[in-house]
């Protein structure tokens, strides 16, 4: 370049390459996971560099893609898929990725001259002193948070769990454990497949009957050594009988063992749909000293909030409404666990948002700007968010990948 003999676009420049084993990527191509492109390749690398010179970073290079399916006959393929959860999912990754600091994105400083890549302008102004006010108020509630608090997930519209962690989008948690190295909590909003099956016999009639208690993943972390369950109970009968020990305050959550439980519902103390039952832990690393870590953490950046102790019976009772998860109540399940997320809101905190009216924008009247939307659609983040974790749970909790977004 200096002896004027190329030109900067003459060039590419990579970050990290892809890889394939012996016989791999034939294998892709023969399940049609890839199309060969039939052209030569100076042909297509300089359409490549064509496009990339105005190509903006959130559009993931969907554009490109499509091109190039249709030069090779493949148009109709591409507009079957176009604009479905999975060319969503890939520009919100772009966004995070590929797209700068300036511009709202997570990837270092922006060495390309602004027209290359739009920025948003509210997005590159600085901490604004209602930024400041949240931090501040982030931080004092970080410091409520112990053993027997209740959180929930952000409220943000751009969830933090949208591409990682989708088991903690609208999640609801209970701290168990807080030392020097952790945080422990338990999700309390995804009932799995799986659940404990007990027999109750009315006692006038003694007719007997099973029921089904769902039992919970909490987590991915299990304690070496412990029973696997943990049941929960937020009844005041119950604790005035002494059925387990508090989490926290006394009249809080409570946790026992499965024959307390059963005990208790002998008596005729509870009934079986008082119990939450736990599988599984989420556990949250402190890192280091001097800052707020673990859930702590969390809730200084925005990532959960405490719930109000005065709202802790709402988010119990609506949990208690969910069934052992299957395929005819995945959305159902769903649709409760996010009414439980929302009963732990405080007042006025994030009320039900009123959709706003689209502007017009470049190329197909979306509003490319509008950081409420995901880049050149008329779909709202927090909705992708809400798929994204219905996806999760179809595939890992109920073994049916199909059934998600």
């Amino acid at each position: 370049v200096k002896k004027k003999k190329a030109q900067p676009s003459d060039f590419w420049c990579f970050a990290g390459y892809a890889g394939w084993g012996p016989k791999q990527l034939m294998g892709e191509l023969n399940r049609k996971s890839w199309y060969m492109c039939a052209t030569d390749s100076q042909t297509l690398l300089k359409e490549l560099a064509n496009q990339s010179a105005v190509a903006d970073p959130r559009d993931a290079g969907l554009d490109t893609w499509e091109l190039l399916m249709t030069m090779i006959g493949r148009g109709e393929t591409s507009e079957e898929s176009s604009g479905d959860f999975e060319d969503l999912m890939l520009k919100e990754w772009a966004r995070e990725r590929l797209l700068s600091v300036e511009a709202g994105g997570n990837a270092g400083i922006r060495l390309q001259p602004a027209e290359v890549a739009s920025t948003n302008a509210a997005l590159v102004q600085g901490e604004t002193l209602d930024d400041l006010m949240k931090q501040v108020k982030a931080s004092v509630k970080a410091d409520k948070v112990k053993v027997g608090t209740v959180l929930r997930a952000s409220a943000a519209e751009r969830s933090p769990y949208l591409l990682d962690n989708q088991e903690y989008h609208k999640s609801i948690i209970l701290m168990i454990a807080e030392d020097d190295n952790t945080s422990v909590g338990l999700i309390l909003n995804q009932p799995s497949s799986k659940g404990i099956e007990m027999e109750l016999v009315d006692k006038e009639t003694r007719e007997k009957r099973e029921v089904q208690v769902p039992v919970r993943f909490g987590g991915q972390y299990a304690i070496r050594g412990q029973t696997p369950l943990l049941w929960l109970h937020y009844s005041s009968t119950l604790r005035e009988a002494q059925v387990g020990s508090a989490v926290g305050e006394e009249d809080g959550i409570w946790k026992c063992m499965q024959d307390d439980a059963t005990s208790a519902i002998s008596a005729g103390l509870a009934k079986p749909s008082d119990f939450l039952i736990i599988s599984g832990l989420a556990v949250w690393i402190k890192a280091g000293k001097g800052s707020y870590q673990g859930m702590q953490g969390e809730v200084q950046r925005g990532n959960f909030e405490v719930v109000p102790e005065s709202k802790i019976s709402d988010v119990w009772d609506t949990l208690t409404s969910q069934e052992t998860l299957n395929k005819m109540n995945l959305i159902q399940n769903l649709s409760l666990g996010n009414k439980a997320w929302k009963a732990g809101r405080e007042k006025d905190a994030d009320k039900d948002k009123v959709e706003e009216a689209m502007t017009g924008g470049i190329g197909e009247n979306f509003d490319e700007e509008n950081d409420s939307l995901v880049f050149k659609s008329d779909v709202r983040v927090e909705k992708l968010s809400d798929d994204a974790l219905r996806s999760w749970v179809a595939t890992f909790l109920l073994g049916a990948p199909s059934l998600g977004a």
